[in-house]
C-alpha cells in the first residue's frame, strides 16, 4: 500500500473519531441542556373550557435536585416537597418523589418546547397528545399564598412529633377544667361506630366521645348534645387522614382541630372566639 493511501486512511479514521467526539459532546450538551432548562418555577395553563380559575398549580425544580409541588383550590395552598431526576434514554422522562401526594413515586415523559413543560399520561413513544401543560414564570400568580402554606407546612412537621395517650374522655375532662363550658359527655364505643352519627372512613381506628357546649342552645329530644367532639387515632397519619376528609366538608361538619393523633371537632352553632378557646385548650393538652 502506497504511503498516500495510508495517509488518507489515517485521515479518514481520525475524521470518524473526531466525528464520534463531537456527537458525543452534542447529547452531553443536549442533556444538560434538558436538565438546566427545567430548573425554575412553572405554573400550570388551564385547559380551555375546564373549570380552573379558582385552581393552583406548579412546580419548582431546583438545581440541586429539590422539588416543591404548589397544588390549591378556592385560596387553600398545600405544599409538596422531594427530589427530581431525568432519566430515560434520551432523557425525555422526568422522575419525582414527592411527599404527601396520592402517588409519590412517578416517572412522567416530558417534552420542554417555548418555556412550555409538557407532561404527557402515556408512558409511550411516539405520542403528541399531552396530558397538562405548564409556563415558565418568575412569579407564580397565587404567590400571595405561598408564605401561609410554608407556615402551615411546617405546623404539620411540628404536629406529626406530637402523641397523646389519653381518651377521649380524659381530654374533654382537661378541656372542661380549662374553662370551657362543657355538659353532658357521650363516649362512643364500638356498636356505635356501625350507627353513630361519627360513621366516617377510618373511625374504626379510633377512640370517640362528644360533648355539649352548654353556650350552645341544645334541642328537645336531641340524639347526641351539640358541642363537638374528640376523636383519637392511633398515629398521626390516619388522624391527618381523617383531618383532610372533614375540612372538605366543613361547612356540613364544622371546624376540625387536629393536634398529633387527636382530632377536636366543634360544630358549626360554636361560636368563632369559644372555638379558638377549644384549640388553645387543645394544644396546651397535646404536647
Amino acid at each position: 500500500m502506497s504511503e498516500r493511501k495510508k495517509m488518507s486512511i489515517t485521515s479518514i479514521k481520525w475524521i470518524i473519531t473526531l466525528l464520534l467526539l463531537l456527537c458525543s459532546l452534542l447529547v452531553l450538551s443536549s442533556c444538560a441542556n434538558s436538565t438546566g432548562d427545567l430548573v425554575g418555577n412553572w405554573e400550570l395553563v388551564p385547559s380551555e373550557g375546564a373549570l380552573n380559575d379558582t385552581a393552583m398549580t406548579g412546580y419548582v425544580f431546583n438545581e440541586n435536585g429539590t422539588v416543591s409541588f404548589y397544588n390549591g383550590y378556592d385560596g387553600k395552598l398545600t405544599i409538596s416537597e422531594g427530589n427530581w431526576q431525568i432519566s430515560g434514554n434520551d432523557k425525555n422522562y422526568l422522575e419525582l418523589c414527592l411527599d404527601e401526594v396520592d402517588t409519590p413515586e412517578r416517572k412522567i415523559r416530558f417534552k420542554i418546547a417555548d418555556e412550555t413543560l409538557y407532561l404527557f399520561s402515556d408512558s409511550g413513544e411516539g405520542k403528541s397528545a399531552y396530558d397538562s401543560r405548564y409556563q415558565k414564570t418568575e412569579q407564580f400568580s397565587f404567590e400571595n399564598l405561598i408564605a401561609a402554606a410554608k407556615k402551615q407546612k411546617e405546623k404539620e412537621k411540628q404536629n406529626a412529633q406530637l402523641f397523646c395517650t389519653l381518651s377521649p374522655q380524659e381530654i374533654i375532662d382537661q378541656l372542661k377544667a380549662a374553662g370551657l363550658p362543657i355538659g353532658t359527655v357521650v363516649v362512643y364505643t364500638d356498636p356505635d361506630y356501625a350507627t353513630g352519627l361519627l360513621k366516617q372512613p377510618n373511625l374504626q381506628l379510633a377512640q370517640a366521645a362528644r360533648f355539649e357546649d352548654r353556650s350552645v342552645e341544645q334541642v328537645e329530644n336531641q340524639i347526641e348534645p351539640i358541642g363537638g367532639s374528640v376523636e383519637v387515632y392511633q398515629d398521626y397519619a390516619v388522624a391527618k387522614q381523617r383531618y383532610d376528609y372533614l375540612t372538605v366538608f366543613s361547612e356540613v361538619t364544622g371546624t376540625t382541630y387536629q393536634a398529633g393523633n387527636v382530632l377536636l371537632r366543634l360544630d358549626n352553632t360554636v361560636q368563632p372566639e369559644r372555638r379558638t378557646q377549644y384549640e388553645t385548650a387543645l394544644l396546651g393538652i397535646v404536647k
